[in-house]
């Protein structure tokens, strides 16, 4: 099997980088055609559900998107900020399918992603070490080739939760879109948002499955409260320290090679 690493990564956003800032005058009916030929992201369990139609599983839901690039889009040629969203959003799709998840959709400059469950710790475990893989690509291989172009460098995070998500087609039968819902895929939001830049922040229904893993920090904002009818319940969020496993990654890359991780078992 293949073993995929961190410069390959790299080398796979500044090559498509590149290449788009040098074909901008190309005719765009080239990737006009291209995109015909491009299959859509989503979960292809659920892609035959009809309009109204739900089914609910388990998943661990991703947000993995980069951080105060609101402010690039403000300050920097339009073409140069889309050329390069697109060229790390490219990368976080092929991380995510290489550790065995499925990329759900895109949301503007960051990618939203599923691992169902197979192995619920195993699965947890394959989409941390997505998230870390990425962030950590970024950091080390994307960041110093874009000092080099006097480019200013891009910033990282990542949201997770575990829990059932119910995935629903909504729309008409004649525009309609698959739509994950629950209390885990939302919570995955939050706890993106809660991240700082280079950070991995989880829920604690995905801290819950790997209790032994030493990596965990309970997030200085934890808990959050939810209260309703004078009733209150409790749910922490938990801090990754991503690069204690990064070591690891190599290995798993290797193991996995794209493997769905409904499909993953350590029997």
């Amino acid at each position: 099997m293949s073993s995929y690493t961190r410069a390959q990564f790299g080398a796979t956003v500044r090559e498509d980088f590149s290449r788009r800032r040098a074909t901008q005058s190309v005719d765009k009916s080239m990737w006009a055609s291209a995109a015909l030929e491009t299959k859509a992201l989503g979960h292809p369990d659920y892609e035959t559900l009809a309009i109204g139609e739900r089914r609910t599983a388990p998943m661990v839901t991703v947000f993995l998107d980069l951080t105060n690039f609101t402010g690039r889009t403000f300050w920097d040629d339009q073409d140069e900020v889309v050329d390069l969203a697109h060229a790390v959003l490219s990368g976080f799709i092929e991380v995510t399918t290489l550790f065995g998840g499925h990329p759900l959709g895109l949301r503007g400059d960051g990618l939203f992603a599923g691992f169902s469950p197979g192995q619920p710790d195993v699965t947890c475990a394959m989409a941390l070490s997505a998230c870390a893989f990425a962030l950590d690509g970024i950091e080390r291989e994307v960041n110093p080739w874009l000092d080099e172009r006097g480019i200013a460098r891009i910033q990282a995070r990542a949201g997770l939760d575990y829990g059932r998500t119910t995935f629903v087609r909504s729309g008409s039968h004649k525009r309609s879109e698959i739509n994950p819902l629950g209390f885990a895929a939302n919570f995955a939001a939050k706890c993106e948002k809660k991240a700082k830049s280079w950070e991995i922040v989880v829920g604690q229904g995905l801290r819950d499955l790997l209790p032994t893993y030493q990596d965990f920090v309970e997030h200085d904002d934890s808990p959050k409260v939810y209260t309703r009818n004078y009733e209150s319940k409790h749910y922490r969020y938990y801090e990754y320290r991503w690069r204690n496993t990064l070591p690891l990654l190599p290995g798993a890359v290797s193991q996995l090679d794209g493997t769905p991780t409904s499909l993953i078992s350590t029997q």
